[in-house]
């Protein structure tokens, strides 16, 4: 087969990009009709009908907004969410395993924008049928005005090392004449940029998200992608051509792709431009609508389809290019069997909210109804007067009429039926907490027997509660945050070749992801329980308590190390953050070894105390003896300290021996490959 042609890419893409599910059936309409609900407009099956109430219930934006504590409690908590673990004992692999856990957890949860980007992804899958982030790596340059003044020669040498891998210019040296060493200094001043790849995480809207229609997984969809819109200036200064840029087509109000779930959104701040466009005018600020796809194509002709990154506009390809990956992650808070994309907590509360807005406005148009309750009325009476509204008002009547006054004007009764609504508005509530879990403390009980109550029933009903958000928890962690953090590891071994140094549990940590060459297993750490802190801490302490008398009792089940982490674990499930400011880890050495210290200089102290405490002048012999003794302690104290300052140097000899040896082995291997497959491979040397 003959390699596909640019123009026959374009055809494939644009085909697929049409069967697209916010395309096709009812997928954009319902989420549209989510959201509105979520706010409570008045729109669609809540319309408001002139002179009636106009009320809408609120049910969607209560489970929401009541789910919302719990999923932040789990997936912003202090505790890991996701854990790489060695599928051997190998000590190398092992060490990889607790690094890559701490540094994709740290991309994904402590940077400044997380909070935001995580809330937003949980809340998106809460309203719509699924939420989604994208991750990639962006290439960043920090650029950094140098000065230095009185610089040597070999100031200088150094100076000119430190900077091997970096991009210098502007540079302006002055030579600076000393009388008195006369030795030649210099001052310098230059720019230095320093090129840099990090892992961005962004959150893609539902209306912007393309994935194939009825896939069943992200990794088996033929594509997955998402629409964004871009200045022409913004696509320059990503390094894109001016005349390739000038082709693409600007977007204009008649595009058949936009839906008005972003209208929604943004309808208390009057609503999005539905051209995309900003009063600005000029070449710079013009959009355009860019596709970035992943899709899977025979482009180069061997009849087996395989997964690359196009990024294209109209019929323009910006990018094509080979990519083995889907970066994206997606949550559905119901999971559906084979189904890519579930139902959504506002899907399932919405038939609720139609209710209980049907039966409010009828309560309240009867509560209306029965307050300004229509009247029967004679022909004798004065029209003018029974319709003029006003205290100790006069009605006057013929004076002629053969009817008596009471007679003549009486109200039309509107039986009241604001009891009964609240009858069938309570069982509506019922029936809504037993679907989604969601209830208020006294929700559903009889005022008259409260007292009755037994506080196991109660807890009974709050645990099935608990049980439907831990349940979405738990599918929440097994399915995007699983995809998000394999998807971060492969990304950065692969692609991140710079060091990144960070702080983790108040220490400083620097990793090279693509040293890494190891595939861990992946362990979640949300199950049913794990939301519930209080109960977690008490199981912890009642295994700790355990953990302690096989200890007492000299029993081999138990070792330091398994304390710890039951300490740790009881740390985290205590919100926080850092167990290191209360427990030393055993496996650490220079924890153990500040921890040794400590304790002798403890027993210093105290050897020093006793001989102050000798007070009788004719215990000469006893004090002498006693200072001996200190004299003793402290030199030992002191060859302690030592012996495990150089079991510390040497340990750290031998870790930077085989991390050596290591990229050595790696650099050699990937190079190898390039030169068998005639492929870039990054991290060779060639």
């Amino acid at each position: 087969m003959a390699k596909m042609t640019e123009n026959e890419l374009v055809s494939i893409l644009s085909n697929a990009e049409q069967q697209a599910a916010i395309y096709t059936g009812e997928f954009m309409a319902e989420n549209s009709k989510f959201l509105n609900a979520y706010f409570g407009y008045k729109t669609g099956d809540f319309a408001a009908i002139e002179n009636q109430s106009s009320v809408v219930s609120t049910d969607v934006a209560d489970v929401v907004e009541a789910d919302m504590p719990s999923l932040a409690r789990v997936f912003l908590g202090s505790g890991d969410v996701i854990t790489f673990v060695a599928n051997t004992d190998n000590e190398v692999e092992v060490r990889e395993a607790e690094e890559k856990t701490r540094y994709v957890n740290w991309v994904v949860r402590n940077q400044p924008e997380s909070f935001q980007i995580i809330h937003n992804w949980l809340k998106d899958a809460e309203i719509q049928k699924n939420g989604v982030v994208k991750y990639f790596i962006e290439e960043q340059d920090d650029v950094e005005v140098v000065e230095y003044e009185g610089v040597d020669r070999t100031e200088l040498s150094a100076i000119r090392d430190s900077l091997v891998g970096s991009e210098v210019d502007r540079v302006k040296v002055e030579a600076v004449e000393q009388e008195e060493t006369q030795e030649q200094l210099f001052n310098i001043k230059f720019r230095v940029t320093k090129k840099d790849k990090k892992i961005c995480i962004i959150n893609i809207p539902p209306e912007s998200f393309l994935i194939t229609k009825n896939a069943k997984s992200l990794d088996d969809a033929q594509l997955v992608g998402d629409r964004v819109r871009k200045t022409r200036g913004e696509l320059l200064a990503e390094g894109f051509k001016r005349d390739i840029i000038n082709l693409l087509p600007t977007v204009d109000s008649d595009d058949r792709k936009q839906t008005n779930i972003d209208s929604i959104r943004n309808r208390d701040q009057g609503g999005s431009s539905p051209d995309g466009t900003t009063d600005l005018a000029d070449w710079a600020n013009e959009h355009v609508e860019i596709s970035d796809l992943y899709i899977k194509v025979d482009f180069d002709g061997d009849g087996i389809a395989e997964r690359r990154h196009v990024m294209m506009s109209g019929n323009q390809i910006l990018i094509n290019e080979y990519f083995n990956h889907v970066p994206y992650a997606s949550l559905s808070a119901v999971l559906m069997p084979h189904k890519a994309i579930g139902r959504s907590r506002a899907e399932i509360t919405y038939p609720t909210q139609v209710q209980k807005t049907s039966l409010l406005r009828g309560m309240f148009n009867n509560i209306h109804m029965v307050n300004n309750p229509r009247h029967i009325v004679h022909d004798d009476v004065d029209l003018d007067d029974m319709l003029t509204v006003r205290t100790n008002g006069i009605v006057r009547m013929d004076s002629n009429s053969e009817i008596l006054p009471q007679q003549a004007v009486f109200p039309l009764t509107t039986p009241y039926i604001g009891d009964k609504a609240l009858q069938t508005i309570q069982y509506v509530d019922q029936a809504r907490a037993q679907t989604t879990g969601s209830l208020l403390a006294s929700q559903g009980l009889d005022a008259d027997k409260i007292n009755k109550e037994t506080a196991t029933r109660f807890n009974g009903v709050q645990d099935a509660s608990d049980a439907k958000i831990e349940l979405i928890a738990r599918n929440y962690a097994e399915t995007g945050f699983r995809k998000l953090y394999e998807g971060i590891a492969w990304l950065a071994s692969r692609y991140q070749d710079t060091q990144t140094e960070f702080r983790v549990l108040g220490k400083s940590l620097s990793v090279k992801p693509s040293s890494w060459k190891y595939n861990h297993h992946v362990e979640t750490n949300v199950g049913l329980g794990a939301g519930n802190n209080e109960k977690l801490v008490e199981s912890l302490q009642g295994i700790y308590a355990i953990q302690q008398q096989e200890i007492a009792q000299g029993s081999p089940l138990v070792d330091n190390k398994d304390k710890y982490n039951t300490l740790k674990r009881i740390i985290d499930g205590l919100g926080l953050p850092n167990v290191q400011e209360f427990f030393n880890d055993p496996e650490e050495p220079s924890e153990l070894l500040l921890a040794q210290n400590e304790l002798l200089n403890k027993t210093v102290l105290q050897l020093q105390e006793q001989v102050q405490m000798m007070q009788n002048p004719l215990a000469d012999a006893e004090q002498i003896k006693a200072q001996a003794k200190l004299i003793e302690a402290q030199g030992k104290a002191q060859m302690d300290l030592v012996k495990m300052r150089q079991e510390q140097e040497k340990f750290n000899r031998e870790q930077a021996r085989m991390m050596r040896e290591f990229q050595e082995e790696m650099a050699f291997k990937l190079t190898k490959l390039e030169i068998d497959s005639s492929k870039n491979v990054p991290g060779s040397k060639v």
